[in-house]
């Protein structure tokens, strides 16, 4: 049994090594913080699965190590705060979005609950509303996501493109990782309360605590493999791109050249003429907000310009604009 959890411990210690490396190659590559905070939150999963392992192999260490939860837990008080903060981030970054002042008031309740939980007398109840506290901020941030995520769905439906077909792809596999975040955040606070009323000890001469969740391990092990997918995805891509401009670069440079001038010849500044071009491209708001790194409601904002200056109204009208302009000059 012994040798199954080295070697299951090992499995985790690897793949969240995996999941951490990918994420500061691509930081590196691109700069974008999103890639960071992603690899920041697996260095934080991999301490903490440290500390459970040795909970589990080592008799004195786990003693202490629950003598020391029941009355000042600030390890584990700043692994679950600081894996609420990486999920908001991250969350936001996914929908390019602001972080809500709610989102805010949110991690200090948390914080502040973490913080005052161990005044509370020797008792299961006490070690449940620790770990509960953190399930809540888990799921309603995969509400928020899911419910934002069905605005933008109502959006793009109202608007037919070409491209739709891909980007409701993306939005479902966002969609099934929130929905499974959900469902998963039940299982772990069933199993939680199963264990901690019925299975563990809070007496004060033993306390004896089991500080693994399988059903974590399970959410975390999903979290890893999704995010190995997509970073290793924004790996290769800019490596596969930059062949194919090379191959095409003189018909791709006089295409942008001449997007450009027509949107000169409007009066239209560089990150109009940027959302115009994608605008051409029939790119929905979300793909042109993924694409610039701006919000959508900055993307709404160039957009509603881009129409004033063309005296349009729709985008079909800006297509069609571009094409006459096209064929005179």
């Amino acid at each position: 049994m012994d040798i199954l959890l080295i070697i299951y411990n090992i499995g985790l210690f690897i793949l969240f090594t995996v999941v951490t490396t990918l994420g500061i190659i691509t930081y590196l590559q691109q700069k974008r913080p999103f890639f960071l905070t992603i690899a920041f939150l697996f260095v934080f999963l991999i301490i903490n699965n440290i500390l459970i392992y040795l909970t589990e192999q080592i008799p004195w260490f786990s003693d202490g190590f629950d003598q020391i939860f029941m009355t000042t837990p600030s390890p584990k008080t700043i692994l679950l705060v600081a894996h609420s903060i990486f999920l908001v981030l991250i969350l936001d970054a996914a929908l390019q979005a602001k972080i809500q002042t709610w989102q805010y008031l949110l991690i200090i309740v948390q914080t502040t609950v973490l913080l005052f939980v161990p005044m509370l007398p020797n008792h299961a109840f006490k070690v449940w509303i620790f770990y509960f506290t953190s399930e809540i901020v888990r799921f309603a941030l995969a509400t928020y996501g899911l419910y934002v995520l069905k605005n933008i769905e109502q959006e793009d439906q109202a608007k037919p493109r070409p491209h739709i077909d891909i980007q409701i792809s993306q939005l479902n596999l966002f969609k099934k990782l929130l929905i499974i975040t959900i469902i998963m955040t039940v299982v772990i606070t069933l199993e939680d309360t199963i264990v901690i009323f019925f299975h563990d000890s809070y007496a004060l001469d033993q306390v004896h605590m089991t500080n693994r969740s399988i059903s974590e391990d399970i959410l975390a092990f999903i979290y890893a493999g999704i995010a190995i997918i997509y970073l290793a995805k924004d790996l290769i891509k800019p490596t596969f791109v930059g062949t194919l401009v090379k191959e095409e670069c003189a018909v791709e440079n006089t295409s942008i050249s001449q997007k450009q001038e027509f949107g000169y010849t409007y009066n239209m500044t560089s990150r109009e003429i940027e959302v115009l071009m994608l605008l051409l491209e029939n790119k929905s708001n979300l793909e042109i907000s993924n694409e610039l790194f701006i919000s959508m409601g900055t993307v709404k904002s160039h957009i509603h310009n881009i129409f004033i200056k063309l005296d349009v109204t729709r985008r079909q009208d800006v297509q069609k604009l571009y094409s006459e302009y096209h064929i005179t000059s």
